[in-house]
């Protein structure tokens, strides 16, 4: 759902609107982290109220109309996917969030073709436009881009128990290694609430419009994911028809497990071809929840979150965003991005 244009310009208010900008420390490689001070700078010289943050407390404060006398116009989440969630678990739904992009992927930003130059920054402060988007909820945490578990699951995981500082692709290399070793693909059972009848765009509801029918059912796999929009890490198109605005989450299941049946799904993925295949249960959900009868791990918009079990539903509309004028999706970019090719 978009709204129309917006141009925010802070000499048509008698007070100085408020921006605030919230940092993650460990977000991303660090690359162009100077352009939130150069961002700061920029909206000073405008006449904002700036205030660049890293403190959740201080985030929850400034956005919480109980407890701060003038709300900010807007919130700038700079860093990854999992700087974005975060802000957004931790403010009011009417809060207006902007990607500025500092992570390792990205994908939100990359989704709505945000980049984050001072000039694309100004762009969408003064000039961009509104949307609401769905978010999904795993164990009570947001997430805008997906959720998993399984195979990368645990090389998210073990990231986690050896980062130090910033990040990038390449640090992935010895967690991915390590998991290739040791990973055994344990079961996943997936029950989840889904729908007999099709769904229908937003754009084609009325007020005849049948809703879809819930229908509760259970599959084993060995990898299940659940999209909210269809991006994933390199760019792989797992889930290519996940809609962030259409009151759904998808889930993708793969149901053999082993490094062999693994690469294989890798081709499939890349190729496009794995949509047509009976061992790739895919699944138009509103709520799920996963058990195994091993320790397997979720991550939550690339960061890890914890073990099974994970009950996920959707928030319809819950996050806020605010992207450029104009901005339609972007489509997926084609094989050579998943060799880190720009």
């Amino acid at each position: 759902m978009t709204q129309p244009p917006g141009p925010l310009d802070s000499r048509s208010d008698t007070s100085p609107p408020e921006i605030l900008i919230f940092t993650s420390p460990k977000a991303g490689s660090g690359a162009g982290r100077d352009r939130v001070g150069l961002l700061a700078q920029w909206l000073s010289g405008r006449q904002f109220a700036v205030n660049v943050t890293s403190s959740l407390d201080e985030l929850r404060h400034r956005t919480d109309p109980h407890t701060s006398p003038q709300l900010p116009r807007m919130v700038v989440a700079a860093g990854g996917d999992g700087t974005l969630s975060l802000v957004a678990q931790n403010t009011p739904p009417a809060t207006t969030l902007v990607p500025m992009p500092l992570g390792t992927e990205n994908l939100v930003a990359k989704h709505y073709r945000i980049t984050s130059d001072l000039a694309s920054m100004q762009n969408v402060i003064l000039h961009g436009q509104e949307m609401k988007i769905d978010a999904g909820l795993a164990n009570g945490r947001l997430f805008l881009v997906m959720a998993s578990c399984g195979f990368d699951a645990e090389v998210v995981r073990a990231m986690h128990l050896t980062r130090r500082g910033h990040i990038n692709r390449f640090s992935y290399t010895w967690p991915i290694l390590r998991t290739l070793r040791s990973y055994q693909f344990p079961p996943i059972t997936v029950e989840y609430l889904g729908a007999t009848s099709p769904v229908l765009p937003p754009s084609e509801l009325t007020a005849d419009s049948i809703p879809p029918q819930p229908v509760h059912k259970a599959i084993t796999c060995r990898w299940a994911l659940v999209f909210n929009m269809p991006r994933y890490a390199v760019e792989l198109a797992v889930e290519p028809d996940a809609c962030e605005d259409d009151g759904l989450l998808d889930l993708c299941s793969l149901q053999h497990g082993s490094i062999a049946s693994g690469t294989r799904y890798l081709g499939g993925i890349i190729t496009g071809r794995h949509i047509r295949w009976k061992d790739v249960v895919r699944r138009p959900i509103t709520g799920c929840r996963i058990t195994s009868p091993a320790r397997v791990a979720f991550q939550i918009d690339g960061d890890y979150a914890g073990r099974l079990p994970l009950e996920i539903g959707v928030l319809p509309g819950r996050i806020r965003l605010r992207v450029a004028p104009g901005t339609t999706a972007a489509p997926l970019p084609p094989l050579p991005w998943i060799f880190g090719s720009r």
